[in-house]
């Protein structure tokens, strides 16, 4: 103003009111307007807390402006939002404030390198080599213990000396008869009886009759006319009959056989001779001789 004699004189300056009237007017940030418009409004940060479902120390913090102590900045906007409304601010406008205030983003996902994990995720060559050793000596041995290899071998049964070695030398003049056993029918049906569990299969070339496992004791009559051919790994497991004769062990216990003929024919021919080669023989005494009668001779006269 001038005065009476046209001297331009000084502004008067501001009070401390009207000071702090102004920076009411113009917070700085976004934490102290905030602040400024909770005392406002006449709520205590407790009764903010309550109202925006934040923690006390949050809001605390966003007054303060510790950005450095808040949040991700998408869960930060999302509480100055909140806050802000509670309080009567724009509350899009409060977050855009804050965003520019803020110096924290939100976590930048790294690029990783999927490379040298999935490398690690694979086995290594050792690892993958011993794995196919070992499932095939496992295949190995259920093919073995399937064909009898690992069963163990029954005892020899000691060796008995026929009837016919124990028996008395023949008498002079004896006569010896070798018996002949009843003949058998080659038409006869052949059966097959497991005295223990056994895999075996027989087939003609073209078709199975059977494959599997047999228990002991289970038996099957195989039909005539076919060329029936035999497959096992334990042939003296197996007790083969043509009729009501009986075949000699198709061979030891755990003897491998393959195509092995089951004609009648050919089971009759395994008939194997007895110890020595020789059959039993009898021996039929002589009847004993007539005692000679001398004629009586008179005595000399």
């Amino acid at each position: 103003m001038d005065d009476a004699n046209g001297v331009p004189q000084d502004e008067p300056q501001p009070t401390g009111r009207r000071r702090a009237a102004s920076a009411v007017a113009e917070p700085q940030t976004i934490g102290a307007e905030l602040l400024l418009a909770r005392e406002a409004a006449g709520l205590s940060l407790e009764e903010v807390a309550q109202r925006t479902k934040v923690r006390p120390g949050i809001l605390k913090e966003i007054e303060a402006d510790a950005h450095d102590k808040l949040p991700a900045l998408t869960y930060s906007l999302g509480f100055v939002k909140a806050y802000a409304r509670t309080v009567g601010l724009d509350p899009a406008a409060a977050a855009e404030r804050y965003r520019r205030e803020s110096q924290k983003g939100d976590p930048i996902p790294t690029m990783v390198d999927l490379q040298p994990l999935e490398e690690k995720r694979l086995p290594s060559r050792g690892l993958v080599f011993g794995s196919v050793v070992a499932l095939l000596l496992a295949l190995a041995g259920f093919w073995a213990w399937g064909a009898g290899w690992l069963s163990p071998a029954p005892p020899a049964l000691p060796a008995r000396e026929s009837a016919a070695t124990e028996a008395l030398p023949p008498e002079p003049g004896a006569v010896e008869v070798t018996p002949t056993a009843p003949a058998a029918d080659p038409a006869a049906p052949v059966t097959v009886t497991a005295k223990e569990e056994v895999w075996l299969r027989i087939s003609d070339g073209q078709e199975s009759f059977f494959m599997g496992t047999m228990t002991p004791g289970q038996t099957m009559t195989l039909p005539a006319g076919r060329a029936w051919k035999l497959r096992t790994g334990r042939a003296g497991a197996l007790d083969v009959k043509v009729g009501t004769t009986q075949v000699p062990p198709l061979g030891a216990a755990a003897e491998q056989v393959r195509d092995l003929s089951l004609a009648p024919a050919d089971l009759l021919a395994r008939q194997q001779p007895v110890t020595g080669g020789l059959a039993p023989t009898a021996v039929i005494a002589p009847p004993p001789a007539a005692a000679a009668v001398a004629p009586a001779v008179p005595p000399a006269g």
